[in-house]
């Protein structure tokens, strides 16, 4: 259970979109809780604890985006000790899709196929909170024409100059023929518009009227509304922050309820909310950023005539309180970000290098090239080696795929000399050499999605000429689990009817070979059989991201030279030596490599120290 869970949230914290939901559901659900608890308590309270939230809503994705990430190593067991190499965690489509298959081939052979699943989702959300923010500009527009249109009326205007409300601004009163009831609006101008027949009211109803509004004026209401609007169209799908805005604005209408009672009988206000709900179910429709919701005139009502309902302002101490809290949290859940540590560190290899190598030896490198060996009985050498080259080696990561982490990455070299206990076969070496890196290096990193430049393999316009494999029904070879390495022989394939097997090597004009059978394209998370992706990858400078759709087993035989860029270069005699592997692939395949920018993992150093040489 507790595995399921840490995966769970290390899955959404993968995403920035994801992780930020997930932040901002905690946040309105703490909001939600406080404010239920403090329900007995002033209305002005429960506004200020919801007003909180909001302004926690709206700065998590600004500070979030600025702010250096910290990450928190979840662990996530494992079945094994194994780390899959970061190619199995590019997305693609499962080579288990035949039904789909000839849709595919068709689709990407004219050209067209369905953009990324995360890209449809945002452009989905872009679009509703479009449709939100027109909204409120919409909004915006209608207070510029009541504005504009309203009719000063003067005896409203001397009642509320006449009234002591703690306002220290000139609050302008306007008559609007289109209203239903009072309404209030703007900041630095605020304003108060009421309905024509407002000057047929009596004395005490436009005075508890107007003594409401300037409530919301001192409050500052109009302004924390809109910015709630604001945060709503954010989180358009959200159902949680649609409920905390309902229930702000309720208490709002309830804080400036409690201003009135101050001076008013409450059964004489109450009848004049009984009246105004009358009216207003009659009106046509309200204004779009209106601060009072015609469906909580009952709520009001009620509190209104709750004699045990605490009411007041709420006080100087707990605004202050609450948006030392909202800082606090913005700047400690902003930059948060779980991720999975590949093994859990210090548990699943406490003493794992020790017991996995009987004798280890780490030393200074002298002079000399680059050398990877391992013999009988099960010995392991590295030879020049940086620790960069290292973490590459054991995490079959590239370059550029490896962040952070001291100079000295980078500068220090190393010969390592390691001998295995027992009989260790080729799918050992990776969690042991591992465990040797965490152990003797005291190295901590954990993965997480970075934007790299990636290139895009695409199904070229002049058409597809990527064979279908003819192994048939064939025996998947898992390069990383088979101790079997004689399968490589053509002989041993044959006899076992291997596929995905892929070799790499030279032709007879030193060109860069590769040749595969029964290959992906794509290969997919937990498929044995790796993917052409994976083996391009290896050999570029950059990842290579499947956008084929191309689905099913090949086999292939691909030339090109290293050495030519665009262009085949040719020899002394004028002969042409070989294409770019560009041009090899286009031509040889039916494929194209097109750069851009993409998704994928990389391995980010948290912690690392320089090892006593021994």
């Amino acid at each position: 259970m507790m595995r399921v869970l840490s995966e769970i949230v290390v899955t959404l914290s993968s995403s920035p979109a994801i992780s930020l939901v997930a932040k901002g559901t905690i946040v309105v659900a703490l909001g939600l809780i406080s404010a239920w608890f403090a329900r007995r308590s002033r209305a002005a309270v429960c506004h200020a604890l919801l007003a909180s939230t909001f302004s926690v809503l709206l700065a998590l994705p600004i500070v979030s985006f600025l702010a250096t990430p910290v990450p928190i190593a979840v662990p996530v067991a494992k079945g094994d000790r194994n780390v899959r190499p970061l190619f199995d965690y590019i997305s693609v489509r499962s080579s288990a899709e035949p039904a789909a298959e000839s849709f595919s081939v068709a689709a990407a052979k004219s050209g067209w196929a369905l953009p990324p699943l995360s890209i449809m989702l945002l452009c989905g959300w872009f679009i509703c909170a479009a449709f939100f923010v027109i909204r409120f500009i919409r909004g915006l527009l209608e207070i510029r024409s009541l504005r504009r249109l309203g009719l000063p009326w003067r005896d409203g205007q001397a009642v509320a100059d006449g009234l002591v409300t703690g306002v220290h601004r000139r609050v302008e009163v306007l008559l609007h023929e289109s209203l239903a009831g009072p309404m209030t609006c703007g900041v630095l101008r605020p304003l108060i518009v009421l309905p024509v027949d407002a000057q047929s009211w009596d004395e005490q109803d436009l005075e508890r009227a107007l003594v409401h509004e300037l409530e919301h004026v001192r409050r500052y209401d109009w302004a924390i509304h809109c910015l709630a609007r604001l945060a709503c169209a954010a989180y358009w799908f959200h159902p949680l922050v649609w409920t905390a805005w309902r229930q702000l604005t309720l208490e709002a209408e309830r804080s400036c309820d409690d201003a009135v009672l101050r001076s008013s009988e409450a059964t004489a206000y109450a009848d004049q909310l009984v009246e105004l709900a009358r009216r207003r179910s009659g009106a046509r429709k309200s204004p779009t950023l209106a601060m009072a919701n015609r469906s909580d005139l009952s709520s009001r009502i009620r509190a209104v005539l709750n004699t045990r309902q605490q009411r007041g302002r709420a006080g100087s101490m707990l605004v202050a309180l609450t948006c030392i809290v909202s800082a606090l949290v913005v700047v400690t859940m902003s930059p948060l970000r779980m991720v999975a540590s590949p093994i859990p560190f210090g548990v699943a290899h406490a003493g794992a290098a020790s017991e996995s190598f009987q004798a280890v030896t780490i030393k200074g490198s002298t002079a000399g090239g680059r050398a990877f060996t391992t013999s009988s009985p099960p010995t392991l050498s590295l030879h020049n080696y940086t620790l960069r080259e290292l973490i590459e080696t054991a995490y079959l990561a590239r370059s550029f795929q490896i962040r952070g982490g001291p100079a000295w990455l980078d500068a220090e070299r190393y010969d390592i000399g390691a001998i295995a206990a027992g009989a260790a076969t080729p799918k050992d070496w990776i969690p042991m050499f591992q465990a040797l890196l965490e152990d003797k290096f005291e190295l901590r990193l954990h993965r997480e999605t970075g934007d790299l430049p990636v290139y895009a393999l695409t199904v070229s316009k002049t058409g597809l000429k990527l064979p279908r494999s003819r192994s048939g029904s064939c025996t998947p070879f898992d390069w990383r689990n088979n101790n079997n390495w004689d399968i490589f022989r053509p002989a041993g394939i044959r006899e076992h009817n291997y596929c995905g097997i892929v070799k790499i090597g030279e032709s007879v004009r030193l060109n860069q070979t590769i040749d595969a059978i029964g290959i992906s394209v794509a290969g997919a998370r937990g498929d044995p059989v790796v993917g052409l992706t994976a083996v391009l990858s290896n050999e570029l400078d950059r990842l290579v991201i499947d956008k084929t759709g191309l689905t099913g087993l090949f086999d292939l035989h691909l030339e090109w030279n290293r050495h030519a860029i665009s262009a085949p270069i040719r020899s002394v005699r004028g002969e042409p030596v070989g294409p770019s592997v560009f041009a090899a692939i286009q031509d040889q395949l039916g494929l194209q490599l097109e750069p851009e920018r993409g998704s994928a993992e990389v391995l980010v150093v948290d912690h690392v120290e320089k090892p006593t040489k021994h």
